[in-house]
Order: C-alpha cells, then sequence, then structure tokens
C-alpha cells in the first residue's frame, strides 16, 4: 500500500512540474511586453526579409568599409570588424501606425498596428553608396521603402525612409555591453529597458557604444526618438517620422574598466 502511495505522489509531482514549466512558458512570451512598459516604449516585432534573386552580396563603400545583404539581415564592417548588423534572420526594418503622446514628463507610444515584413527588390551602387529599394507589407497594407547606405569621413551612415509610416523601427542585433553616452542617453548600460534619447539631439551626436566598440549615432533631428533593449537579441531603434537614420563609426571612447570580482 505504502509503495503504490509513494508512486502517486511521484506521479503528482510529475505532473505539477509539467504544468510549472507550460506556465513558465507562457509567462515568458508575455515578458518582452511588459517589462519597462512604463517606458511609454512598444515592442516591435520584426516580420520576414525576403530578397530578389542578385540582389545580396557585399558592396564596398570605400576605406575597407563595405555593407553586405543576404537572408540573415545586413551588416557593417569596417576591414575584419563588424560595426553594425541588424536582427538575425528577420526584417530589419518595421512601420508604425499609431501616434506619440508628448504631453507627460516623457513620450508614449500608441501603437495601432506595425507593417514588418520587407522584400528588397533592387539594389543600386554607386562610389559609396549602396540603396536597396523594397516594400514593407502586412495584412494587405504596402509601404515603399528606401534603405541607403553611405560612407562620409570616418562615418557609415544608415537612412531608411519608409513612405507613410507614422515611425520607423530598425531592427539590431543584441548589444549587451551598450553604454549611454550623456546627455543623450544615462552614462551606463543600458540592456533590460527601453529609453528615450534626450531631445535636442543632433543626428551626428553619439548616444551610445555598442559592445562593438561602435559608436553610434541616431536621427534625424527634431523628432522622438527611443532605444529599445529588453528583449533577447534584439536593439530595436525606434523614429518618429517616415525617415530613421543611424551612423555608426569604431569607438574613440576608452574602454570601461573590468568590474572587480567580488
Amino acid at each position: 500500500m505504502r509503495v503504490r502511495e509513494r508512486r502517486v505522489s511521484w506521479s503528482m509531482l510529475a505532473l505539477v512540474a509539467s504544468l510549472a514549466g507550460a506556465a513558465l512558458l507562457g509567462a515568458i512570451g508575455w515578458v518582452p511586453s511588459l517589462i519597462g512598459k512604463d517606458s511609454g516604449v512598444q515592442a516591435v516585432t520584426p516580420g520576414m526579409l525576403t530578397i530578389a534573386d542578385g540582389v545580396g552580396g557585399v558592396i564596398t563603400l570605400g576605406e575597407g568599409r563595405a555593407v553586405a545583404l543576404d537572408q540573415s539581415g545586413l551588416r557593417i564592417t569596417d576591414g575584419d570588424d563588424v560595426l553594425y548588423r541588424t536582427v538575425r534572420g528577420g526584417s530589419p526594418v518595421s512601420a508604425l501606425r499609431g501616434t506619440l503622446d508628448d504631453s507627460g514628463d516623457s513620450p508614449r507610444e500608441d501603437v495601432e498596428d506595425a507593417v514588418s515584413d520587407l522584400r528588397i527588390d533592387r539594389v543600386g551602387v554607386s562610389p559609396g553608396i549602396a540603396r536597396y529599394t523594397g516594400t514593407l507589407s502586412s495584412d494587405g497594407r504596402s509601404l515603399p521603402t528606401v534603405i541607403t547606405v553611405t560612407f562620409d569621413d570616418r562615418w557609415v551612415r544608415l537612412y531608411v525612409d519608409v513612405q507613410g509610416a507614422d515611425a520607423v523601427v530598425l531592427h539590431g542585433a543584441e548589444e549587451l555591453g551598450s553604454l549611454g553616452y550623456p546627455p543623450a542617453l544615462p552614462d551606463r548600460l543600458l540592456r533590460g529597458r527601453a529609453w528615450w534619447v534626450e531631445p535636442g539631439i543632433g543626428r551626428a551626436t553619439p548616444v551610445m557604444t555598442s559592445d562593438r566598440r561602435t559608436d553610434q549615432a541616431l536621427g534625424p533631428e527634431g523628432v522622438a526618438r527611443a532605444v529599445d533593449l529588453r528583449r533577447r537579441g534584439h536593439t530595436d531603434l525606434h523614429a518618429w517620422g517616415s525617415v530613421l537614420d543611424l551612423s555608426v563609426t569604431s569607438s574613440a571612447r576608452p574602454e570601461p574598466e573590468p568590474e572587480e570580482e567580488s
């Protein structure tokens, strides 16, 4: 009798553990939308990336800088160093339809929907310039999209123009070691939160340094901009308007001091 009771007890424990695991997986799905909700920045999920035949590959921009596009995303390089890369295996860009409430202490996004599936149909190349032309689409909506990558002096600039967008999101790969640049962002690790860039910061003023040792400046000037590092695998940049531009260069910022072991 005792053996049977013990078997029942172990069965109950297994059932409880299984239910707890399922509940945890369900909760994880909600985490991105709940973490940092008071920031006013809404999490946006990338869509699919489709590239027409003959459009992908590496384009040289000059002085060792290059841009590469394939099904894994878009990468900007300086020799062997990766200056910037978009989220792996998904669309690098989303367009938002909605409004921005800036009447409070900090802006708040009210997103009605996102257009997130990107198809790149053509690429144009001229000295120091690569221009990708395509369409963002979702649920019957279609928005002409142009991504232009240029190299000028020491900065590589990625400029996104989405006709008809209320806001543009650039989906970057995760940068766990991203540090803010005052006064644009706090001088601290930015991971795990979403941040609004201080108003009045110019498009050529660095807002943060990535853990790739790359300075990043976010434009355009005069619009609300945000940096979202709440989700694993993502560094999302938001700009309220139909255009967004990101400038990247090797960082001149000193290496952070290693943390002392406790």
